[in-house]
Formats: C-alpha cells, sequence, structure tokens
C-alpha cells in the first residue's frame, strides 16, 4: 500500500481523469497530470483483468510496491490501470513498465 499522503483523493482522481493525458504500455495504461506538490498516485484494476477481489487486490500490491521502488518524479498525479496480467513475476514487470512510461 502506498502512504496516505502519496495516494490520490477523490478530487485529484476525477480532476486527472478529466484533464490528464494518457500512455500506453504493455500491460499498464497510465492518465497523468502535472500538478505542483508531491508525486500522488493511484492504482486501477478492473474486473474484467481479475475477476475475484483476492486477484484485483494482490495485482494493486505488486503495483503499488513497484512504485514504491521506482524513483519517480518530484510533481504531478498519476493513475495506473492494470491492462493485463503479465506472465512473468508481477512486481519486476510492472517496475520495468513504470520506468519506462514515466521516463525515469
Amino acid at each position: 500500500m502506498l502512504r496516505k499522503h502519496a495516494r490520490l483523493r477523490a478530487a485529484e482522481v476525477r480532476e486527472v481523469l478529466a484533464k490528464g493525458r494518457g500512455k500506453r504500455g504493455e500491460f499498464l495504461s497510465l492518465k497523468l497530470f502535472s500538478a505542483s506538490g508531491p508525486f500522488r498516485a493511484a492504482a486501477v484494476v478492473s474486473k474484467k483483468v481479475a475477476k475475484t477481489a483476492v486477484g484485483r487486490n494482490r495485482l494493486r500490491r505488486a503495483l503499488y510496491s513497484a512504485l514504491r521502488e521506482t524513483s519517480l518524479p518530484l510533481s504531478g498525479h498519476a493513475i495506473l490501470f492494470v491492462q493485463r496480467i503479465p506472465a512473468t513475476p508481477l512486481r519486476p514487470a510492472f517496475k520495468e513498465e513504470i520506468k519506462k512510461l514515466l521516463h525515469v
């Protein structure tokens, strides 16, 4: 789980969805919005990707863990959507994808 100060609030999620620009990778898609303040993120896993809550939470935790291990931009907001489950171990696959999408 991300720390509370690193998670997007509901109003920020709406703002990112309305004004953010999208990027798409192999496993993840990303909505990114430049904003002042610290970098905040949210993870979304749909029922289309993982049917059970256990599966969705497992993917979300792996994504949050990969986010923590990645050096992130200093500011901005991002929403990461899991599009497909990688065949390789989750955390390393998500970590490489995040680096590619955020150009870090």
